[in-house]
């Protein structure tokens, strides 16, 4: 549950307050994640629990909310790699999704998916990388190109930067998706890294965006 949390309110008096005190213990604080949002947005994605902007509020330039949203998994119960990628998602996932949509400023819809070894953070990722795309006014939809099980079979004993290049050209060639569509694939590239990779399809060829 995301819990809004104006910056105009005295937090240490509010019972959303995410910081140690009278309702969160420390541990219970660290195990909340948090993202600073501006007000007209939140009020946008919350309007049940931000108000509109206030004439008053503006005038003092009080303009963020915070939002506020359990980990999924407790602090210190994640893979070292997952708590990397989760810890700078927002950040990494926006500069990503601008990279991949300046590629493309027509008129299409986009496809995402994440491929990670973690179906929790995978979705994580995935849901992170439509509302940044959303939220910059691009048509995006819930549907996710899926190959036959004899494609899938071939394409995993292939190195992963051949990989998607392949299912890139199947997905255009049996129709998943057509010239309208773009898909945006995100993953770790390296197991060992701890940084988010991305690529796009169209028209059945494949690009890096970095």
């Amino acid at each position: 549950m995301r819990l809004p949390l104006l910056g105009a309110l005295l937090l240490a008096a509010c019972a959303y307050d995410p910081a140690p005190g009278v309702f969160h213990t420390r541990k219970e604080s660290r195990n909340l994640e948090c993202t600073r949002l501006a007000h007209a947005q939140a009020h946008e994605r919350f309007p049940g629990d931000v108000p509109p902007v206030a004439p008053r509020a503006l005038a003092e330039e009080v303009t963020d909310a915070l939002v506020c949203e359990p980990r999924f998994l407790p602090l210190g119960d994640r893979m070292p790699r997952d708590e990397a990628i989760l810890s700078t998602l927002r950040a990494s996932v926006g500069t990503l999704t601008q990279l991949a949509s300046a590629l493309n400023p027509g008129d299409v819809v986009w496809h995402v998916d994440a491929f990670y070894p973690e179906q929790a953070v995978a979705s994580k990722i995935s849901i992170a990388a439509k509302t940044e795309l959303f939220e910059h006014g691009r048509k995006v939809s819930d549907r996710v190109p899926m190959l036959a099980a004899g494609d899938i079979s071939v394409l995993s004993h292939l190195p992963p930067r051949q990989m998607y290049a392949v299912a890139c050209q199947r997905y255009f060639s049996e129709h998943l998706l057509t010239e309208r569509d773009v898909f945006l694939g995100l993953m770790v590239v390296d197991p060992r890294e701890t940084q988010l990779h991305a690529g796009i399809c169209q028209g059945g060829k494949w690009r890096w965006v970095q």
